[in-house]
């Protein structure tokens, strides 16, 4: 070999050499404007409230689960750099889980209680630095296009760190598409239209310690906002199950539905109970507040109010009844 073509070959592996290591280092700042231009062909965005997320301090941010696409949309449009929690089978693979590890993911198996737990430990941590954390509580992807029930990882994250915002997000209109489970299957369906708006809202911050039920409660407001920034014509949610509970007020509506119980390997996701009326439907929020008007907490008996997409503040439902810590409303009186 001519010595000139060696050296010309040690120059160019030493240029990808430094190239890749820049690359690496880059990558947390370089991940956000990458996916923002990966969307840009394909998806559309309507955002309200970014302004909700502080800029500086320690912030988890909790979204709902509806789709594949969820982690990278948060990354690309939350306006931090941070860590969020990843399933690990989406990441366990070799030379991304690096890579992904780098661009602030913290992969999290679905079972395993010390993995678990040590997962939930680096959010502990990250947020302890004065970092955002973002997550999905519900834990795995919704098979309904509902919000499915959270888990309490969220509280064990934030046990014993008084005072630090959890904003809600609700990223809506992502079920219908190639990478949600809508019509039972993933990938394998036809895309809808050419192009498709997601609409995000980041809902005012709760401030910890703060419970999962507080925080669902919370993004169901928001994801009432996210549902009226839908155009219509509105694809009716195909999962509802009609020969299961559900509540049709006389004035307001079908206000809240039933869904079949899954219980797969590594999925479980809860769709009705015994007893209740289901869980609110798309473009509806339900809660139970006492006589002055105070919201009340799981399990506790009241009066409940809807806000429905649409329609100006808390409407008064005429009912008693009480929400479990999961959102399955049980109604006590007579209607």
């Amino acid at each position: 070999m001519n010595p000139l073509d060696a050296r010309a070959w040690v120059v160019l592996f030493a240029a990808i050499a430094l190239g890749v290591a820049a690359f690496y280092i880059l990558l947390p700042v370089l991940v956000q404007w990458f996916l923002r231009l990966l969307f840009v062909p394909r998806y559309g965005f309507n955002i309200i409230g970014r302004e909700n997320v502080p800029r500086k301090g320690p912030v988890l941010v909790a979204a709902n689960h509806s789709s594949w696409l969820d982690g990278f949309i948060l990354a690309a449009i939350t306006p931090r750099h941070g860590k969020a929690m990843v399933n690990a089978d989406m990441v366990n693979v070799p030379v991304i889980r690096p890579l992904a590890i780098r661009a602030g993911i913290i992969p999290t198996p679905f079972t395993g209680p010390r993995a678990i737990l040590a997962a939930l430990q680096k959010s502990r941590d990250a947020l302890s630095a004065g970092q955002a954390v973002g997550i999905f509580p519900e834990g795995q992807i919704s098979r309904t296009g509902m919000p499915e029930p959270f888990y309490r990882g969220l509280e064990h994250i934030l046990k014993g760190q008084a005072g630090i915002p959890v904003v809600p997000v609700a990223i809506d209109n992502l079920w219908g598409s190639n990478f949600s489970m809508s019509d039972g299957r993933f990938f394998k369906k036809w895309p809808e239209g050419w192009r498709r708006t997601i609409n995000i809202v980041y809902g005012p911050p709760l401030i910890s310690p703060v419970s999962a039920f507080e925080v669902r409660q919370a993004l169901l407001e928001a994801c009432v906002r996210a549902y009226e920034l839908r155009k219509p014509p509105i694809r009716p949610l195909e999962t509802l199950d009609p020969t299961l509970p559900r509540w049709e007020h006389p004035t307001l509506g079908l206000l809240t539905a039933s869904t079949q119980n899954l219980e797969l390997p590594g999925i479980k996701q809860t769709g009705h109970k015994d007893g209740t009326v289901g869980h609110s439907v798309p473009g509806v929020c339900l809660r139970v507040v006492d006589e002055s008007g105070k919201a009340l907490g799981p399990a506790t008996e009241g009066r409940v109010e809807a806000r429905i997409a649409h329609r100006d503040g808390w409407i008064e439902t005429g009912r008693r009844g009480s929400l479990d810590p999961d959102g399955f409303l049980r109604l006590v009186d007579a209607g």
